[in-house]
Parts: structure tokens; C-alpha cells; sequence
């Protein structure tokens, strides 16, 4: 007879098929989802390079007007990113805007499978090398 506080070899060795099926498939998951491309960076231009200052804040595009020592200390992230995505959207419309009717002339609007997300900034970056620091 079985000793009743041991569970069978074949319990066991099913629970632990289960555990490596479930973790292999939140693996595959996530790999799948990684290999799927990422927004593509902003462009270096003018138009698209973001001031940061040195508490690595945003302050808005470059060429603007630069911040006084107080006004820096006493930015509001939300605000600057507001008004930095109200920008990109003044340019590049909304997902599914008829291109025609838009001041970017449709070739840089955004498609109509565009996610409708109006925080740009959050999902395109800056490339690497273009960022600059104000006092």
C-alpha cells in the first residue's frame, strides 16, 4: 500500500509538465511580442529634437526660448508634455485623418493604423546622439 501523505509519481510529474508548458508558453509570449518592431525614432531635424536640461527634464523642442535657473526648478512635466505632443499632433494629425484635408500635404500623417495614442514622446524617441542640456 501507498503511504497517503506522498503523492504519486504521476501527480507529480504531471504538475511539473504543466509548470514547464505554462512557463514555456509566457516565454514564447514574450518573445514573439520582442521581436515585433519598435516605433521609429524621431528624426534628428530640427522640428524634432527635444530639449532636455540637466535633471534630465523636458523643456520643450529645441530653439525655443531657454529657461531662467527658477523657471527650470519649477517646471511641470505634465504641462511640457502636453504641449510637446499637442505639437507633433498640430503636424502629424490624428490615426485616420484624411490626409488631403491636413496641413502636412500626407506625407507625414499618421495611418490609419496608426494605435490612437496622443502622447508621442512616450513610444518615440529621441536618436541617441542628438540630445542637448540647457542651464
Amino acid at each position: 500500500m501507498s503511504d497517503p501523505a506522498t503523492p504519486p509519481v504521476r501527480s507529480s510529474a504531471l504538475r511539473n509538465s504543466l509548470f514547464v508548458v505554462v512557463v514555456g508558453g509566457v516565454l514564447t509570449t514574450f518573445l514573439v511580442l520582442g521581436q515585433q518592431g519598435r516605433p521609429p525614432d524621431m528624426p534628428a531635424s530640427a522640428p524634432h529634437k527635444l530639449q532636455i536640461n540637466h535633471n534630465g527634464d523636458l523643456t520643450g523642442f529645441v530653439g525655443e526660448a531657454d529657461l531662467d535657473a527658477v523657471a527650470a526648478k519649477q517646471i511641470d512635466k505634465k504641462a511640457v508634455e502636453k504641449r510637446v505632443n499637442a505639437t507633433c499632433q498640430s503636424c502629424h494629425g490624428e490615426p485616420g485623418n484624411d490626409p488631403r484635408t491636413h496641413a502636412c500635404a500626407a506625407s507625414r500623417c499618421l495611418p490609419a493604423n496608426h494605435p490612437p495614442k496622443s502622447e508621442c514622446i512616450k513610444c518615440h524617441r529621441m536618436p541617441a546622439n542628438t540630445s542637448t542640456a540647457t542651464r
